[in-house]
């Protein structure tokens, strides 16, 4: 059966501590146990950015691709003026009891617009550009370069987005959740051969990153 990854990213009021965690925190942590008890619920986990401690990655999966989180009871615990950003994706294999990204020592989140607009033969080449640069980095790299986890989707939710570089005014997304063993071996292995000469073909393709699907790192704890 395959499942549903629910993606939601938003800044926390920096009085919202769930790690101490304060009176904040705990009711934080309490609608996070809600949604296990919703239809559908699977499993899921939470994490801060490396990038943006405020910055909070929560992921819960469903067995369907029906289910629905509470995310629009997370706005008392919101920085005034922001709002959650949500995907769905279908990632390949799946992340099943998020217990893969919970393991990774780092989590990578990518997500990686492409205009609406490439014609059928240049999709079919950018799917064979995403297997190339998979097959580089989990067979090519030598040992103890590699990604310990990859799983990558087509965002189903929204199934598009807006970008105005776009020749559509539309982008559709790939999302990529890729373990490494810490930031610093991730960010090492973008200066291998490997590494920049398979993502070339992609980045020639893609669009600028969409605010709130840049490039992200989390260290996921299970709920």
């Amino acid at each position: 059966m395959s499942q549903t990854a629910e993606f939601i990213f938003f800044k926390l009021k920096p009085t919202v501590k769930p790690e101490t965690p304060n009176e904040e925190g705990n009711e934080l942590l309490k609608l996070f146990s809600t949604t296990k008890q919703q239809s559908g619920y699977h499993s899921s986990a939470w994490g801060r950015t490396v990038e943006d401690e405020s910055v909070v990655a929560w992921v819960i999966v469903w067995t369907d691709a029906r289910g629905a989180s509470h995310s629009a009871q997370l706005t008392p615990f919101l920085e005034p003026n922001t709002t959650p950003t949500t995907l769905y994706t279908t990632l390949v294999p799946s992340i099943t009891n998020t217990e893969t990204l919970t393991t990774n020592p780092v989590t990578e989140l990518l997500a990686l617009s492409f205009p609406t607009s490439l014609s059928p033969d240049e999709h079919s080449a950018l799917n064979q550009n995403l297997i190339d640069f998979r097959s580089a980095l989990t067979e090519k790299l030598e040992e103890g370069k590699r990604p310990v986890s990859w799983a990558m989707g087509h965002v189903d939710r929204p199934g598009s987005v807006e970008h105005t570089a776009s020749p559509s005014g539309k982008a559709f997304v790939q999302f990529l959740a890729l373990g490494w063993e810490s930031v610093e071996k991730h960010m090492a292995v973008r200066e291998t051969k490997e590494f920049t000469e398979t993502i070339q073909p992609i980045r020639q393709k893609a669009l600028s990153p969409i605010e709130g699907f840049k490039m992200k790192h989390v260290s996921f704890k299970k709920i």
